[in-house]
């Protein structure tokens, strides 16, 4: 699993929630800066083992890395084959409109996991039409 929201919320022992699943964002000018938003990764594993060097990059569609956050290291047992890991991101700029890649990375440069994101212009707001008197 691997995707965008806007915020992730969960209580003890409850069920995880995701608001705002996102695929773009819009900007009036670039670079856009963007608010507070998470990449989600779920990884299942059912082969007992740790991957490391674990971290989350964006990337342009040239492969120009805009972005990095490291994660910790991802460890599945036979009782635990599971592992989730919310990254949270603030204040980035998007230097310029396109298809950006949020991709989780581990080991020497092994892609698990990827989604795109699109960032383009946000659509003009048409000019008031109200008759002035």
């Amino acid at each position: 699993m691997a995707f965008a929201c806007e915020n992730v919320s969960s209580e003890a022992g409850g069920p995880v929630s995701f608001q705002n699943v996102m695929d773009g964002i819009a900007a009036a000018e670039f670079p856009a800066p963007s608010g507070r938003w998470c990449a989600i990764f779920c990884f299942f594993s059912d082969v007992a083992g740790t991957l490391r060097n674990c971290r989350v990059v964006i990337a342009d569609e040239r492969e120009e890395a805009i972005a990095q956050s490291a994660v910790k290291d991802m460890a599945f047992t036979a009782d635990d084959q599971m592992s989730r890991h919310v990254v949270r991101f603030q204040g980035l700029a998007w230097p310029y409109p396109g298809r950006y890649f949020v991709k989780f990375i581990a080991g020497k440069n092994d892609v698990l996991a990827s989604f795109p994101m699109w960032v383009q212009p946000a659509p003009a707001t048409p000019p008031d039409t109200a008759e002035t008197e």
